[in-house]
């Protein structure tokens, strides 16, 4: 026994040696395997519960939001397919007199977190009902957007600005950012 222990030190000391007191250096080392897990924010991000936004009518939720608070027309959105987030869905609400637009996008393919990292914009997180929203600002004032996490690679993407910049009238970016976590906790009352 004794024989054994002394061996199985011999051992495990042989893989290290030391030139001078307290440095070591490689000797034969064995071979490992290191796993590196990077956890993005979406991933850690908590919500209260899933939403699919695959399966959202997102032109019936424009149509449920109080439109005229956001300064938008009392009009039938218009929908169709994504062009910023192709696979997606997304409803169009206009306001003339008060110079805004409104376009929800339920994207299905990409999360908030994720989507935030990579913008050109100011970012600030708030959160909506539980929910986390990253609230950007892009350099251009003319809007502001939001990206809801609803689940993990998906978010309900809000765009809210002029819908004729340089016409009139004009509502400050301020105003415009203000507004965008009212709309995102209006529409998630909805989901």
């Amino acid at each position: 026994m004794r024989r054994l222990l002394l061996v199985t030190g011999l051992l495990l000391t042989a893989g290290c040696t030391a030139t001078e007191n307290g440095t070591p250096t490689t000797g034969d080392q064995p071979t490992t395997t290191t796993t590196t897990t990077t956890t993005t924010t979406a991933e850690t991000q908590i919500r209260p519960r899933d939403i699919d936004m695959a399966g959202v009518d997102v032109c019936g939720l424009v149509a449920a939001l109080p439109l005229t608070t956001f300064g938008l027309d009392q009009r039938p959105p218009t929908g169709g397919e994504s062009t910023s987030f192709p696979g997606s869905r997304d409803c169009f609400a206009n306001g003339i007199a008060a110079n805004l637009g409104l376009t929800l996008v339920a994207v299905v393919d990409e999360g908030a977190a994720d989507y935030a990292d990579g913008a050109n914009a100011e970012v600030s997180v708030t959160e909506v009902d539980g929910f986390p929203l990253h609230v950007l600002k892009p350099p251009v004032p003319d809007s502001c957007f939001g990206a809801l996490d609803v689940a993990d690679g998906q978010m309900l993407y809000v765009n809210y600005g002029l819908s004729a910049p340089g016409e009139q009238p004009v509502t400050p970016q301020a105003t415009l950012c203000e507004r965008v976590p009212r709309i995102a906790a209006a529409a998630l009352a909805q989901l």
